[in-house]
């Protein structure tokens, strides 16, 4: 992504063609950015959502779905950088970036499913489950809410959010290939508490940098970067929710 200066020093932030940043548009092509960000991000929840029910609503769909992902996070992994790389390739290519959008959010209801599903079985799942997704919509609101308002730019959060999940990427591979220390750190429910905090700071920082970074011909690109951030935190809200009634 290129950037130019005005004459104040400032950068101003280009796509490939040569479209601003949503923060230094019109204040019409600001608007007309975000509300078709948020609304390809309310689209990709539902195909999300409703990926994931058709998926759990059959045995023969969920077993074959865990069966695509090898059985574990070794098939997960694969399948979820291929869902990046997609997005990368097609982030400002209409109408390739939609596409791209709606298979990752379909991925991402593949990804969610089974672990969904195992939560459904437990008593009182359904409550467990509205509770953690009702958790994550309101901190997601509360956090854009307050970004959107304000107009503060979180880029300083860089660096600590690289660090943060740098180190618990290092922790899910230390226990995926059996390590006992790493493997009762994430099995921990502190751990999913270090997570929601940490995704908690990715969509303030993700949220902002919508707002400041991306350029206003990206809007699937942007929307897919919320949504990835929101699905993640719903997952550990869903094992802080469910250790809350042991």
């Amino acid at each position: 992504m290129a950037t130019t200066r005005t004459t104040t020093g400032n950068p101003v932030y280009q796509g490939p063609a040569g479209t601003v940043s949503a923060a230094r548009a019109t204040t019409p092509a600001r608007m007309a950015f975000l509300r078709k960000t948020y609304t390809l991000f309310s689209l990709a929840m539902v195909l999300w959502m409703g990926t994931a029910a058709t998926i759990i609503s059959s045995e023969s769909l969920l077993n074959s779905v865990m069966g695509l992902f090898g059985g574990g996070w070794t098939g997960m992994l694969v399948y979820l950088i291929g869902a990046f790389v997609l997005l990368r390739v097609t982030a400002s290519k209409f109408p390739l970036n939609l596409i791209g959008l709606s298979l990752f959010a379909v991925f991402m209801g593949a990804f969610t499913a089974p672990m969904v599903a195992r939560y459904l079985g437990l008593e009182g799942g359904v409550g467990i489950v509205l509770q953690a997704f009702l958790l994550t919509a309101c901190v997601f609101g509360a956090i854009t809410a307050y970004v959107l308002t304000t107009k503060k730019d979180f880029s300083f959060m860089r660096g600590a959010l690289a660090i943060g999940i740098g180190l618990a990427f290092g922790m899910a591979l230390l226990a995926m290939f059996g390590n006992g220390w790493a493997g009762g750190i994430v099995m921990g429910t502190g751990w999913s508490v270090a997570m929601v905090l940490l995704f908690g700071g990715f969509m303030l920082y993700d949220t902002s940098k919508v707002l400041h970074r991306y350029p206003t011909n990206m809007a699937a690109t942007a929307a897919a970067m919320l949504f990835y951030d929101f699905v993640i935190m719903f997952l550990h809200m869903l094992r802080l929710v469910a250790a809350s009634r042991d």
